[in-house]
């Protein structure tokens, strides 16, 4: 074996060393060249979905290693020798089902692409929304300084580095709230399952009173900072939404939004309830990517710098989950008033004319109530507190409907003017159709005519109970007693005898 290894090293070594460096060099830059390419990545199949929205995304004529790989020789030897490992794991089956893939803000600002100064001078206004890249370049919540990859969602597949609105819901509208629910898992290395209890964070709203100065906006600043001392991002619609600046049309509703702001409408008088409350925050949700346990868990904000500013950042989403903002959050709220919390069929009279619950479809699309349709909950006319007429001496009050409370929206003087008129043409109608109870009454005989006398008792009924006199719905009220005096009128064909 000696002797082998001496010829080698006298008669091939001189020609062996450079044939391997110039193969080894070649193959080298060979590969590098072809890892760099944008097909490359989709050669795993886990791939396939993240390189097709690349594909369509704005950033399609820009190659995958310029966003995925941070300017700078040790950048570039480190995910060389990164993506090496991951061929190795891919060959061995021991690739995850879910990549991570992380975007550094130097790569948005090298030479060629975005840079700072662009940045912070642009505004961003379109149908939805309005974005200013200086108001958040550079800020920190809740321990996370805000980057580009804070906003620009680059992980899930359908979206390939585009600014996923849940994380603007995340940040503005909501906040952490102290949890007083544990779940017992006993037999496991912790005691309790915690949760972390979010909440919708609201604007504050002026309490009506006497004292409101006429068309005074209702809406008060939110609060700047958290109840722990931190910047709390501002909540105000205005924000990041324009009103629309053209008349809005719904199911035979014309709103023009101009107009309800002129007279110092806010946004939330209307459009209340417009964030789905979020889901809790468990700590089950870390072993979906994580194989550790939960004592591992830290605190709130190192939570969030580990996962936003770490070698593989995390979606704001992932944890949080997707949080609805906006009409589908809204829709899905309005069969779940406050006011049914506590009071359980205390006003099921007053809500069935307002919401219109129940009636068929055809006839009630021409007695919907505008405002409903803007989503105008009981608290939008129940402003002015009062004591409780039942029990004046508990000191218990609740909060009474005045005509004042249509000017918050409306024009100043307007509730003044048609509370009167509605509630005048209801008791007009309301006392044609007692007369017509009255005098078809005693008629009737047959069990059809009882039977229609019976259903036009019961509608008269309804609007006597409800006692708005019209103003819950004046179109609807009104044809309730118009369908009470039809049914008297058939009553007293049936039981009256031919001429």
């Amino acid at each position: 074996m000696r002797h082998v290894l001496r010829w080698m090293w006298a008669k091939k070594w001189k020609r062996l060393v450079p044939l391997a460096l110039f193969v080894f060099v070649v193959g080298s830059v060979a590969m590098v060249e072809v890892t760099s390419t944008n097909k490359f990545c989709s050669n795993c199949h886990i791939m396939e979905p993240y390189y097709d929205s690349w594909a369509r995304s704005a950033h399609k004529h820009v190659a995958c290693v310029k966003c995925h790989i941070s300017p700078g020789v040790d950048s570039f030897v480190a995910a060389k020798l990164n993506g090496l490992g991951q061929v190795v794991d891919d060959v061995l089956n021991r690739t995850s089902t879910k990549p991570s893939a992380s975007v550094n803000e130097l790569s948005c600002t090298r030479s060629g692409c975005h840079t700072v100064e662009t940045l912070t001078a642009k505004a961003t206004v379109n149908e939805s929304f309005k974005f200013r890249h200086d108001k958040h370049l550079g800020t920190r919540h809740l321990g996370v300084e805000i980057t580009c990859s804070t906003c620009h969602s680059h992980v899930k597949g359908d979206e390939h580095f585009e600014v996923n609105t849940s994380v603007c819901i995340t940040c503005h509208m909501i906040e952490t709230v102290p949890s007083d629910v544990d779940v017992d898992v006993t037999g496991t290395d912790q005691a309790m399952f915690s949760y972390i209890r979010l909440a919708v964070r609201e604007p504050r709203m002026m309490i009506a009173s006497d004292e409101a100065p006429p068309g005074a906006s209702p809406e008060l600043p939110g609060e700047s900072t958290f109840s722990n001392g931190d910047p709390a991002p501002p909540t105000s619609c205005k924000v990041c939404h324009e009103p629309p600046d053209t008349i809005v049309e719904y199911e035979g509703l014309e709103v023009n939004h101009e107009e309800f702001l002129s007279f110092g409408a806010s946004c939330e008088s209307c459009h209340r309830n417009a964030t789905a409350t979020p889901n809790p925050i468990d700590d089950g949700r870390c072993l979906q990517c994580h194989n550790f346990g939960i004592e591992r868990a830290t605190d709130a904000k190192e939570m969030h710098q580990v996962h936003s500013l770490g070698r593989h950042k995390v979606e704001c989403f992932n944890c949080h989950g997707a949080i609805m903002h906006g009409p589908v959050a809204q829709s899905m709220s309005l069969e779940q008033f406050d006011c049914r919390q506590c009071h359980i069929n205390q006003h099921a009279v007053q809500r069935l004319e307002y919401l219109l619950a129940g009636t068929d479809g055809a006839s009630s699309a021409q007695a919907v109530n505008p405002m409903f349709l803007a989503h105008v909950d009981c608290t939008g006319c129940h402003v002015k507190a009062r004591a409780l007429h039942t029990n004046p001496l508990s000191g218990a009050k609740v909060t009474a409907a005045t005509p004042e409370a249509c000017d918050r929206c409306h024009k100043a003087g307007f509730g003044a003017m048609m509370v009167p008129q509605w509630q005048e043409a209801t008791k007009r109608l309301f006392a044609q159709a007692e007369e017509d109870l009255a005098r078809t009454e005693p008629l009737a005989q047959s069990p059809d005519a009882v039977a229609l006398v019976a259903e036009a008792r019961e509608l008269i009924n309804m609007v006597k109970v409800d006692g708005s006199w019209g103003v819950h719905n004046p179109r609807y009220t009104q044809r309730l007693l118009d369908d009470a005096r039809q049914k008297l009128a058939q009553a007293r064909e049936i039981s009256e005898p031919s001429p």
